[in-house]
């Protein structure tokens, strides 16, 4: 095949971005409502990112070597009478090159282009090229110089490729988000699912009672899976009420600083009902620990009018078995009304940074992640996971990590 003709980037990665849009937009209702939205984004984009062409030019090697006819009727340093047809003796090598990303990218010609490529046949992780030359004249110089200049010709392209296929990925995760954004609100009005929308919560203050300067793509393989029942919509926590409770729990670290002497030889126990007392000045008692839930007890639990809406756990941290063990314990106790969360980690270890990036690489390790919000080395951090039992329902648990200091 003669490469880079067929079509052009734009048109081609056009064509793509559509098809997955309309996928989108062709998506039954309910099950959009009932998927996880972390899920979906991660198996759309992934249909929509196109791996760009690597080719290995210094793992080629010579495939074949093979006897051949060779027309040396135009080669001026041969007698050969006009009109007449020469054909010599010659030789070919076929040489295989690797190369790694989408095969559909050879037939493609990138925005920027100069032409003069070689022909190539594409197979399974490696192009072939081939050389002729007669063998009663055969130069190694001269052909060295013409393989040379045959894959520059095939690089050149391919870094021309390289700049437009990153401008579309760069540009995918946005498109997907806004469709999908898009398809989810006309299915939320169809469904008259307006209530899914949030959790009224009544507060008894604002604002936390202590204050801190605040501190802030294995592929999918199929299209995520959703239970049989009927959606039904469910209240969730509203993100700012979400953030409010975090908030409070985390100026709890000021209070921690600031006396330093009355936490060093405090338990999770005590500690833990430090944190409820600040809670329970803004929602009015409703804040409980060691409360039944689900298949467990969990140590902070926020409920509003016999609905829970808040749950943590909290640990000291002793490595990252129990960490492990803790998460499992978060996901035992949660119900389909508790899909936000957090787990508390009390530290006693002096390197509060190297324990921040153990819990990161835990909960990116689980079967049930699938998206890390965001991860801040000196700061919380936020992760999407979906229970196996529970496809589609998503749950979004903030790490926080507290230093506590030691009994001196």
């Amino acid at each position: 095949m003669y490469p880079f003709r067929d079509s052009y980037t734009f048109a081609t990665f056009r064509n793509i971005i559509d098809s997955v849009t309309n996928e989108i937009k062709s998506l039954d209702n309910e099950y959009v409502l009932k998927a996880s939205e972390a899920e979906l984004e991660e198996y759309f984009i992934d249909k929509a990112i196109i791996e760009p062409l690597v080719l290995h030019s210094d793992q080629q090697y010579i495939k074949n070597q093979t006897g051949t006819q060779i027309d040396v009727s135009h080669d001026f340093r041969r007698p050969v009478f006009p009109g007449e047809r020469a054909v010599v003796r010659g030789t070919r090598i076929d040489i295989a090159i690797p190369f790694e990303g989408d095969p559909m990218l050879w037939r493609v010609r990138a925005s920027t282009w100069s032409g003069g490529y070689p022909d190539i046949e594409v197979k399974s992780g490696e192009i072939m090229l081939s050389v002729c030359f007669p063998d009663d004249s055969a130069n190694p110089d001269q052909l060295k110089g013409e393989i040379h200049q045959n894959i520059k010709s095939l690089e050149d392209a391919i870094g021309y490729l390289k700049n437009d296929v990153q401008k579309h990925n760069n540009s995918v995760p946005n498109r997907v988000k806004q469709t999908l954004k898009r398809k989810r609100e006309l299915a939320q009005t169809t469904t008259g699912a307006v209530a899914a929308l949030g959790i009224p919560v009544k507060r008894a203050d604002a604002s936390p009672t202590f204050t801190v300067p605040s501190k802030r793509r294995t592929k999918p393989t199929k299209k995520p899976t959703v239970d049989t029942v009927s959606y039904q919509p469910e209240p969730v926590l509203d993100e700012k009420e979400y953030q409010h409770i975090l908030e409070i729990i985390k100026s709890m670290s000021l209070v921690i600083e600031r006396n330093p002497a009355s936490f060093a030889s405090l338990d999770e126990e005590s500690i833990r009902d430090h944190f409820l007392l600040q809670l329970n000045g803004h929602y009015e008692g409703g804040a409980t620990g060691e409360t039944f839930n689900a298949s467990g007890k969990t140590d902070i639990l926020i409920r509003e009018e016999n609905k829970n809406v808040f749950i943590a756990e909290c640990k000291f941290w002793r490595g990252q078995k129990v960490f492990n063990e803790a998460v499992s314990q978060l996901l035992g106790y949660l119900t389909w009304r508790d899909s936000k969360c957090a787990l508390m980690i009390f530290n006693r270890t002096k390197d509060s940074n190297a324990v921040r990036q153990k819990m990161h690489e835990a909960m990116e390790s689980l079967p049930e992640h699938r998206k890390t919000v965001f991860h801040h080395a000196d700061a919380d951090s936020r992760y999407i996971l979906v229970k196996e039992s529970e496809p589609g329902k998503e749950i979004v648990v903030t790490t926080q990590l507290y230093d506590i200091p030691s009994v001196k």
